[in-house]
């Protein structure tokens, strides 16, 4: 009988609880604050870094470590897994594909399987949750990958950067764009577009864009039978209960609901003050 690890990372707005939750295995993203280096969620917490970030012009972030993952595997195997399922979040936003294709073609004692989720951020971490779960119900890793394939265009996620000036930053959108933005006040509605980030919509004013993004969201649920939701925040708590005041009726009705705080790999893009939700349309 075979033995099915699914491993995750932090870029997917998993914590280690979460990840211990749901029976999922967890690497951590790297980041650079200045000229200080951390390991997500060992070195730094989501906390501490929403407090510090804005202290520091350098902040980057990079993939696990291949030794970190060959040393996961290695774990695995002595704990008697034959196959492992690594999911990764958009290969156009992040190298965790390329890693794992390595590791796929090289690494010896174990089956691994790749799948990217094409998405970032909770729309790839309920991709994970939901394999994890097929996992411990006693399905085939053939059987979770194809409901993955049924599900992953069904899955969606919708962001408001209360700020440009960190997407400016990492390349995200380019200095003109960003510098517009501010200027003019304009808040965009992004969303993952073909695995990368893309704006769905421009609203100048807080709280117009906050009504737009919430409007996109009861439209992108209606009809849905059976659905997920992840709400997140770059430390704006404020917004997030305004959020789930103006969607207490979908959050209800949804099977299942996290509420995170943006991991900082991902703070580092988004920036503070940030808001969003990942939906995952089942039926």
């Amino acid at each position: 009988m075979t033995k099915l690890a699914i491993i995750a990372d932090s870029s997917q707005d998993l914590t280690f609880e979460l990840a211990h939750q749901f029976g999922l295995e967890l690497l951590s993203y790297q980041i650079q604050m200045g000229d200080q280096h951390f390991k997500d969620l060992v070195d730094i917490d989501t906390t501490q870094f929403y407090r510090t970030m804005q202290d520091y012009k350098v902040l980057s972030t990079g993939i696990p470590p291949i030794n970190e993952a060959l040393d996961l595997l290695d774990k695995l195997k002595a704990q008697g897994y034959d196959q492992a399922l690594m999911l990764c979040s958009s290969a156009k936003v992040t190298g965790m594909r390329q890693i794992y294709k390595v590791l796929q073609d090289q690494y010896e004692g174990m089956e691994l399987f790749v799948f990217d989720t094409e998405q970032i951020a909770s729309s790839a971490g309920l991709q994970s949750i939901l394999a994890a779960q097929m996992n411990q119900a006693g399905a085939s890793v053939q059987e979770i990958l194809a409901e993955l394939e049924r599900v992953r265009p069904q899955t969606d996620i919708y962001a408001l950067f209360r700020t440009l000036e960190y997407l400016v930053r990492g390349g995200r959108f380019n200095k003109y764009k960003g510098m517009l933005g501010q200027i003019l006040k304009i808040q965009p509605l992004l969303k993952m577009i073909d695995g990368e980030v893309g704006v769905i919509g421009k609203v100048r004013g807080k709280k117009k864009s906050f009504q737009a993004f919430v409007d996109q969201i009861k439209a992108d649920l209606k009809g849905a039978q059976r659905y997920r939701l992840a709400i997140f925040s770059g430390d704006n708590q404020e917004e997030v209960l305004l959020l789930k005041e103006a969607l207490a009726n979908e959050i209800e009705k949804a099977e299942l609901v996290l509420e995170t705080q943006l991991t900082a790999v991902l703070g580092v893009h988004a920036g503070p003050n940030s808001i969003g939700i990942a939906t995952q349309i089942l039926d």
